[in-house]
């Protein structure tokens, strides 16, 4: 029973490392996943700058010509020969200079908000190269975990060769079976009468068959195979 009992504790083992291990190629996608949505995000707010500085330059560039526009209606007023055609240009100059001003501000606006947009692009540069230097840290050391894996693996393996061979081959088929439909919890252990597996309680005379440790007794409920708790501390002691 001690045997089953070993067998079992280094079925679960490996089990639970293949669990693990299993695990690890969807954390890594995942991490990677994140990495990529953090470069999509500062992207996205460098499309937002350059989408905000060409607007910017657009409203320089038209500055620039209604300036222009502006000094060339003044020189034409020394041309100007009636006081009609000469209040008429200046109220177009006037107009001119209102509306530039006009621009001035819009510039003024769009030089805050590029500026803004320039800061989340520096603080977004900033994090995204400390996230890609967590993410590489975080996936080299899950690699070097599923590596761990499969070296320890390895060695519970060739334990559970080493054990299985001294177990009768009847007995270890009857324990993969029960192992199989058990969730690889083939061997329970019995508590103040009860499988600590299915929690059943068993019948007094069953119990007593258990403690006497004179044959393999299965729980009639799981059918699983069953040890008294006691007896088997009793048993490693000796």
């Amino acid at each position: 029973m001690e045997k089953l009992i070993a067998l079992q504790t280094i079925d679960l083992r490996v089990s639970e490392m293949e669990r693990e291990k299993s695990q690890i190629p969807q954390s890594i996608t995942s991490l990677e996943e994140e990495l990529k949505k953090e470069e999509e995000r500062v992207l996205s707010a460098k499309a937002d700058l350059e989408k905000l500085l060409k607007e910017r330059r657009q409203k320089e560039k038209s500055l620039e010509e209604e300036v222009d526009k502006v000094k060339k209606a003044e020189g034409r007023v020394l041309e100007i020969k009636t006081n009609k055609e000469y209040q008429a240009v200046l109220k177009e100059i006037a107009g001119a200079k209102k509306l530039n001003r006009q621009r001035e501000e819009e510039i003024l606006e769009a030089l805050e908000k590029c500026e803004e947009a320039q800061r989340r692009v520096t603080e977004g540069e900033k994090e995204l190269e400390g996230k890609r230097k967590e993410t590489l840290r975080l996936v080299t050391e899950l690699r070097k975990k599923e590596a761990s894996f499969e070296q320890e693996m390895a060695g519970e393996v060739r334990q559970r060769e080493a054990q299985e061979k001294e177990i009768s081959r009847e007995l270890l088929s009857r324990y993969r079976m029960v192992a199989e439909k058990r969730q690889g919890i083939a061997v329970a252990r019995v508590a103040q009468g009860a499988c600590q597996a299915c929690h059943m309680n068993l019948r007094p005379q069953l119990y007593i068959e258990l403690q006497r440790q004179e044959s393999m007794i299965v729980c009639p409920n799981c059918s699983r195979i069953l040890f008294w708790e006691n007896g088997s501390i009793k048993a490693e002691k000796a």
